[in-house]
Parts: structure tokens; C-alpha cells; sequence
């Protein structure tokens, strides 16, 4: 509970304009009985907000996921990084086994490989649509 400046009794804080003890005005210490509005001084800035959009996000990911594009678009640089690095190492293991293992031309093993990280990248974009409250990395809403 506030006390008064002037005589430090205890006193409640709708009693901000006079101390019911001392009589005194203001008793509150840097606490004055005007009102502002807050309204007035929120200021949006609409004109730098550009949401992100899933749809270009799902295009992203059939198109150019094998070298974390969609994860640039999110502001996740880390993660972009990081699935352009499994992809290709994806990409090269799974040719390399089809090509040495399976004896086939090394061309077809990894136009395979190609074809099986697409099917991959683009269930991961379909994740992505579909998922539920997705957030980018600065924290906004992808639309």
C-alpha cells in the first residue's frame, strides 16, 4: 500500500488527489491524477510488414528445397544450412549405394537419388502448408 509524502501514513491509492490524514495535495510520490490516452501513442507500422505466404513456401520446397531455400524464406538460416547439407549428403550416399551396390550405371543412381530427395522435399513442404500456426524466425505468422 502507497504511503503519504508528507506524514508516510499508509493510505489507499484512490485517495490520490488529497491525503485524508494531513490534508496535503498529491500525496503519491510522482503520481498525479491526470489520464492519458495510450492509444494515441501506439504507433503500427503497416508498411514494412510483408507476411510470409505457405503457398510460396510449398513451391520453395518442390523447387529449390534440396538447397534450404524455404528455410532462408522462414529467416532460419541455421536450419538452411543445415538441410542443404543433408540433402546433398542424401543425395550423394543414396547414388553412391544404388550406383556401387545395386550395379547400376552411376548416372541412373543418382538421377535416382535426385528423384527420391524430390518426393522427400516436397512431403516436407506438404508438412509445412498444412501445419498449424507456423511462425518464421523473427516470429511472425506465415500466412
Amino acid at each position: 500500500m502507497p504511503t503519504c509524502k508528507n506524514c508516510h501514513s499508509r493510505i489507499d491509492k484512490f485517495n490520490k488527489d488529497r491525503c485524508p490524514i494531513c490534508g496535503v495535495e498529491n500525496p503519491f510520490e510522482g503520481v498525479s491524477s491526470e489520464t492519458i490516452e495510450i492509444t494515441t501513442n501506439i504507433d503500427i507500422d503497416t508498411k514494412d510488414y510483408h507476411p510470409r505466404k505457405k503457398k510460396l513456401l510449398l513451391l520453395y520446397f518442390i523447387t529449390l528445397g534440396f538447397f534450404g531455400v524455404p528455410f532462408f524464406y522462414m529467416y532460419q538460416k541455421k536450419m538452411g544450412l543445415y538441410y542443404m547439407l543433408i540433402n546433398l549428403v542424401s543425395i550423394g550416399l543414396i547414388g553412391f549405394f544404388f550406383g556401387f551396390y545395386a550395379k547400376m550405371n552411376y548416372g541412373v543412381a543418382y538421377v535416382i537419388a535426385i528423384s527420391i530427395m524430390l518426393v522427400l522435399n516436397s512431403a516436407m513442404g506438404l508438412y509445412y502448408f498444412f501445419a498449424k500456426n507456423l511462425k518464421d524466425g523473427r516470429g511472425e505468422f506465415i500466412l
